[in-house]
């Protein structure tokens, strides 16, 4: 029994999965957990579903929650089911991008590393993510690098563009997480001293790190998801009760309770971009 949500691009699908059948893919912070697992706990409810891919189990977004439900020791968590496999839904990379002062001195804190820097043009570079041995190119004002490695499918390129951060970070530079655009147009423009800017990571990617019970690197994926449901406010009681019956609980007050569409770029907790529907 699955309460369904049929936007035009894809069906959102919304129920209480088995917190053991999914498959996490990126790490979870512990920081971040912590935070998680005591908000949860005073709330005594979960607000949002996390997004699972139906086929497959894979968790698309919403790993610390998995994560935290399981040290609440929670059977069930609230699940929004998608068709992975939908055009519709997209998936991208987080770029990084550095502020600081004295690039030479961060391409040498990452040569240290073990890496190969090399200076090319910029349309070259980008072209090469992606190709074997290449782990990600670094844009600046000044130019463009590419970086290079021993490394072999995508999951390995992500764990040496987590040592580079945490190489950065240890040297005094501060680390933030953007998209392509922002971080190529704010290093270009020296808003930013530099942006490494990784290579894409596919959906099969995603499905054979997760399902080979590994994980990518805090903030690898970036999914792009046409719409999503929001406020479920799911009590942690009926997480604790059988499938069947927590089941029924929820579509029955999913059911009756009124549903507010809005558009893509509203900000509630955060700026969403895609359009959500908030249970009311």
């Amino acid at each position: 029994m699955r309460f369904r949500i049929q936007h035009p691009k894809l069906t959102l699908k919304l129920s209480l999965e088995p917190v053991d059948r999914l498959h996490i893919h990126e790490e979870v912070i512990e920081s971040a957990l912590r935070r998680l697992v005591e908000e949860i706990r005073a709330d005594r409810v979960v607000k949002h579903p996390v997004i699972v891919d139906e086929k497959t189990m894979v968790v698309l977004d919403g790993m610390h929650r998995v994560a935290a439900l399981k040290e609440l020791r929670c059977r069930l968590i609230p699940a929004c089911l998608v068709d992975y496999d939908n055009p519709n839904i997209l998936v991208s990379s987080w770029c990084r991008g550095i502020a600081g002062e004295d690039l030479g001195r961060a391409v040498r804190l990452i040569e240290g590393l073990g890496l190969e820097v090399v200076s090319r043009p910029l349309e070259e570079a980008v072209g090469m993510l992606g190709r074997e041995g290449v782990v990600a190119v670094v844009v600046s004002n000044q130019g463009c690098l590419t970086v290079h490695g021993d490394v072999g499918d995508v999951k390995d390129v992500y764990d040496e563009v987590k040592r580079m951060e945490s190489a950065l970070r240890s040297g005094g530079y501060r680390v933030e997480y953007l998209t392509e655009d922002d971080a190529l147009r704010m290093a270009r423009s020296g808003r930013l001293l530099a942006s490494i800017v990784p290579p894409k990571v596919s959906k099969e990617a995603v499905r054979r790190v997760a399902l080979r019970g590994e994980v990518f690197a805090h903030k690898t994926t970036r999914h792009v998801i046409p719409a999503r449901p929001m406020f479920l406010n799911v009590p942690l009681d009926w997480l604790r009760m059988g499938y069947e019956e927590a089941n029924r609980l929820l579509y029955r007050n999913l059911s009756g309770r009124r549903v507010r569409r809005l558009p893509g770029g509203t900000v509630l907790d955060r700026r969403y971009e895609e359009e959500l529907y908030v249970f009311e």
